[in-house]
C-alpha cells in the first residue's frame, strides 16, 4: 500500500488555498479596474461632462423662458384686443337697440288704437327683447371697463362696505326677514371702487338666492390659511349643483332658472374679474337647497 505524502498535500492545499486568495484579490482589483472603467471615470471628465450637462439645461431653461414671455405676451395682446373689441362692440349697439325700442314705443302710442291685439302683442315682445339685450350690452360694457379701470391700493374696511350695502338692500324689501352677520372689522388691501363693487355683487347675489327662506343669514368673513388671507361670503339659500362649478364666473352663465331668480348672469364674471385683477382667487362651495359659500383672496 501505498502512504499519501503530506507535504503534497500540504502544498497542494496551501497552493489551492493561495489560489483562492489570489482569485479573490484578483477579483477584487478587476472589480475595481471594471467600476473606473464604467463609473464617471477621471475627476477631469467627470466635470468636463457635468458642465457640459449644465450648459445644455440653461440653454433649454433659456429657451423655454422666451418661449413663455413670447406666448405670456401674445396673451396679452389677445386680452386687450379682445375688451377693446367688446367695449367697442357694446357701444355701437346701444344707438340701433335705442332706435329700436323707441320707434316700437312709438308705433304703440300713435297707432296702437288701429292695431289688432296680435300686432300690440308682437310690438311688445320687440320692446322686451330689445330692453333685453340693451341690458345685456349695459352687462357687457360693465365687464369690460373693470379690465380698463386704474387701481389705487389702499388699507380698506369690508365691514363697512358691507354694512353700508346691507342697509340699502334692506330699505329696498323691508318685508324679508334676513339676519346679517359682519364682523365689527375685516381690514383689505386693494382697490376701493373695485373691491365695493365685487363686495357688493356677492352680497347681492346671496340676498337673491334666499329669497325663498323664511329666515335666512348671510355672513361676511375672513380665515387663515397658512399666511393667506380667504375672505369668504355665505348664505343658505338656494345654493346649486358643484357638478356645473366649472362655468359659476362665466359670463352669462346661469346656474337656475330666470323664471325663479331672475338676473344677467353678469355679476359673478365681474367679481372674478376684479380678484384676478388684485392678484387673488375665487372659489365657490356649495349645495343644493342648503346655501353656498364664495372664498376670495386678494393676493399679497
Amino acid at each position: 500500500m501505498e502512504v499519501p505524502n503530506s507535504n503534497k498535500g500540504r502544498k497542494a492545499g496551501t497552493r489551492n488555498s493561495s489560489g483562492s486568495g489570489g482569485g479573490s484579490d484578483g477579483a477584487k482589483r478587476n472589480g475595481s479596474r471594471s467600476g473606473q472603467q464604467e463609473g464617471c471615470g477621471h475627476p477631469e471628465e467627470l466635470g468636463g461632462d457635468c458642465e457640459r450637462r449644465l450648459a445644455d439645461a440653461q440653454r433649454e431653461l433659456g429657451r423655454l423662458n422666451e418661449e413663455l414671455a413670447r406666448q405670456k405676451a401674445s396673451a396679452d395682446n389677445l386680452g386687450r384686443e379682445l375688451e377693446t373689441f367688446s367695449y367697442s362692440v357694446s357701444h355701437d349697439l346701444r344707438a340701433p337697440l335705442r332706435h329700436l325700442i323707441g320707434f316700437s314705443n312709438a308705433l304703440l302710442e300713435d297707432y296702437g288704437e288701429g292695431l289688432e291685439p296680435t300686432a300690440h302683442s308682437y310690438l311688445d315682445c320687440i320692446v322686451r327683447a330689445g330692453r333685453k339685450m340693451e341690458a345685456l350690452v349695459d352687462a357687457l360694457l360693465a365687464l369690460s371697463r373693470i379690465g380698463r379701470q386704474d387701481m389705487t391700493l389702499l388699507n380698506l374696511d369690508l365691514s363697512q362696505m358691507a354694512n353700508s350695502y346691507a342697509a340699502c338692500i334692506r330699505e329696498a324689501d323691508p318685508g324679508r326677514k334676513v339676519t346679517f352677520s359682519i364682523p365689527e372689522r375685516l381690514p383689505a388691501h386693494g382697490d376701493a371702487v373695485l373691491l365695493r363693487t365685487a363686495l357688493e355683487h356677492l352680497l347681492e347675489n346671496a340676498w337673491k338666492f334666499t329669497a325663498r327662506k323664511e329666515s335666512a343669514t348671510i355672513e361676511l368673513g375672513s380665515r387663515k390659511d397658512g399666511d393667506e388671507v380667504v375672505y369668504f361670503v355665505r348664505d343658505n339659500g338656494a345654493g346649486f349643483d358643484m357638478r356645473f362649478a366649472d362655468r359659476l364666473f362665466g359670463p352669462f352663465q346661469r346656474m337656475h332658472r330666470e323664471e325663479e331668480f331672475p338676473g344677467m348672469g353678469i355679476g359673478l364674471a365681474i367679481v372674478q374679474r376684479i380678484i384676478n385683477r388684485h392678484c387673488g382667487r375665487i372659489w365657490a362651495e356649495a349645495e343644493v337647497n342648503e346655501g353656498a359659500t364664495f372664498y376670495f383672496t386678494l393676493g399679497s
